[in-house]
């Protein structure tokens, strides 16, 4: 499997992506947000899963300037300011998808797929109208559209999330679908009972009293969700 990479600067930062190009014309171009960890070994895993499927994958760096976590400490600040200037979120990771999309052959559909952190700014680019075919959030930081921000999205939406996220609690799941239908948009949600959030990180431990925890089976489930979602955009 070959493993390249994708350069491009936006808000005077410059980002460094790690794709997996496909030997053959792609089924589907898919940007993948990771958590707050970025590009380690969980955000391959999932880019490798999708690659499988016969898809070209770009694991997006979320941050800019090369700048991996290496201790939760780190966390806070980061994603503190991915919320506190949301559209900086939108301007970045436009500048990946036009910096991805000249590398696919014409007409091949491109899907947005974010975790956690990755996830709310995989949403707010669908917001901005950004000409993708589907975007998928799975245990998002989930939220409304900020002030002044669209709330319409062009194509379909797929949003997997645990009924016990503490950090996207089930009031913030209502109005985001609130959201989704006032705004006419081809939504589904799907909620896995028992699952908390990071639910796709085998890392976060079972502990059910921990605010991130790991549940093999609703990883499992989101999987297939996911795969089901690339074959409806790109049979």
């Amino acid at each position: 499997m070959s493993n390249d990479s994708l350069s491009y600067s936006a808000l005077g930062r410059t980002y460094t992506c790690r794709r997996l190009p496909t030997a053959h014309p792609p089924r589907a171009g898919i940007i993948l947000l990771p958590d707050w960890r970025g590009a380690g070994p969980l955000a391959m895993q999932h880019a490798q899963h999708l690659h499988g499927l016969g898809c070209d994958v770009v694991v997006a760096d979320l941050y800019g300037d090369g700048f991996m976590p290496s201790h939760p400490d780190q966390v806070g600040p980061m994603v503190q300011q991915l919320l506190a200037h949301r559209q900086d979120g939108v301007v970045s990771l436009t500048a990946c998808l036009n910096a991805f999309r000249p590398l696919l052959p014409a007409d091949t559909p491109v899907i947005v797929l974010g975790y956690s952190a990755g996830g709310m700014v995989a949403l707010d680019l669908a917001r901005s109208g950004a000409t993708v075919d589907g975007t998928i959030t799975c245990s998002a930081l989930l939220k409304t559209a900020d002030a002044g921000m669209p709330t319409r999205i062009p194509g379909p939406v797929l949003i997997l999330q645990g009924t016990q996220d503490v950090i996207s609690p089930p009031d913030v799941i209502s109005t985001v679908i609130a959201e989704m239908d006032a705004a006419g948009n081809d939504a589904r949600f799907v909620l896995f009972s028992q699952t908390h959030h990071a639910f796709d990180n085998p890392d976060a431990g079972t502990d059910p009293s921990a605010r991130l925890v790991y549940s093999a089976a609703s990883a499992a489930r989101a999987r297939v969700a996911i795969e089901a979602f690339v074959n409806e955009i790109a049979p």
